[in-house]
């Protein structure tokens, strides 16, 4: 049996897996089979053994030196935030049957309203030594897990296969819960919904590109998006290129949905246009832009400074809509939105 030498290689190679379960549409050439949210393609020839709120599967390899088990955690509700999901479950399953340290390295990614956690450690297992895998599920409310033990590396394309073939099903994940409005793309939206409302910010100057790849030349952007107790959303946005350009403006609206599970914030468009009109207000052209769902780390901070609770959302990397990152050093890879600012649209 080959010696395991854990690393993160093994945890990015699966958790790339999930990206693309998550990411790409998925054609199903094998039979399978659903546990609540998660549907999936069990290993062929491997043993099940259901269990209550789960299902198990297992194997040993051909000289019997080494074995993996897989098993599928049925959904339960959300303890606030995918963070707090991915710590309570690690904990659970991985630190107190197998004594595994208790903060992994993990891998993030998001997509369709679902975010997925991925970490892995050394453990041991019956004496051998093996590595856990655990993936975490969150959204619309629900947290799903699937954890992964293995004694040999030559499971890793097993497991592999296993991660690539899963589904969520956010239709069931998303069914109404108490003290919660529901619209109508069942999309779960608390009453208590501190992001209700409207919430603006500008900028100018040369740094940035617009939505067709157009360098700003010391103009301006200008945008706001407004967030509905139902679970619907708006977002207006103006955007003069500058001397370049001086003639033509660019107006942005987009309507959609939204969900929030924790400190995650999940924009879901379904519309975009960009209307370029010029300074007397007659349509030049009109383009539809690219759908961007985008999942934001969300908080609300008061800046003393400028004496204002703002929203400050956070992603890995700047989208066409939201334009260039504000430049805070508190919150690095962030948009940061206030209440009191109210943009004046040139053409309404």
């Amino acid at each position: 049996m080959k010696e395991l030498k854990f690393n993160r290689k093994i945890t990015l190679v699966l958790f790339a897996t999930i990206a693309f379960c998550l990411f790409m549409p998925q054609t199903t050439f094998c039979q399978t089979e659903k546990l609540d949210i998660v549907e999936y393609t069990p290993p062929q020839g491997w043993t099940k053994t259901p269990k209550e709120g789960a299902v198990t599967y297992s194997q040993v390899n051909q000289s019997k030196t080494g074995f993996c088990v897989i098993t599928v955690y049925a959904s339960t509700a959300s303890a606030g935030s995918p963070s707090k999901d991915f710590s309570k479950a690690w904990n659970e399953l991985v630190v107190k049957p197998f004594k595994a340290e208790a903060n992994p390295k993990t891998e993030i990614q998001s997509s369709d309203g679902w975010q997925a956690i991925a970490g892995g450690a050394a453990i041991e297992e019956k004496g051998a030594k093996a590595y856990a895998i655990l993936t975490v599920f969150s959204g619309f409310g629900k947290t799903a897990n699937v954890l992964g033990v293995l004694t040999d590396e030559s499971f890793v394309a097993q497991l592999d296969a296993f991660t690539q073939s899963i589904k969520l099903d956010k239709t069931v994940a998303a069914n109404p819960a108490p003290r919660a409005a529901v619209n109508s793309d069942r999309q779960v939206v608390s009453t208590d919904n501190k992001l209700v409302g409207s919430w603006a910010t500008s900028n100018s100057g040369t740094r940035g590109r617009d939505q067709s790849g157009n360098v700003l030349d010391s103009g301006y952007y200008k945008r706001q998006y407004t967030f509905n107790r139902d679970g619907s959303y708006t977002f207006k946005a103006e955007r003069w290129l500058g001397y370049m350009k001086a003639n033509e403006y660019w107006m942005t609206e987009e309507q959609g949905s939204y969900t929030v599970a924790g400190d995650v914030l999940t924009v879901i468009p379904k519309r975009s246009i960009t209307t370029v009109k010029n300074r007397e207000g007659v349509v030049v052209r009109t383009q539809k832009n690219a759908l961007e769902t985008t999942a934001y780390r969300w908080t609300l901070h008061y800046f003393a400074g400028l004496q204002e609770t703002q929203l400050v959302l956070q992603t890995g990397a700047e989208t066409n809509r939201d334009g260039a990152f504000a430049s805070n050093d508190l919150f690095p890879n962030s948009y940061i939105l206030g209440q009191k600012y109210h943009p004046e649209w040139k053409f309404d």
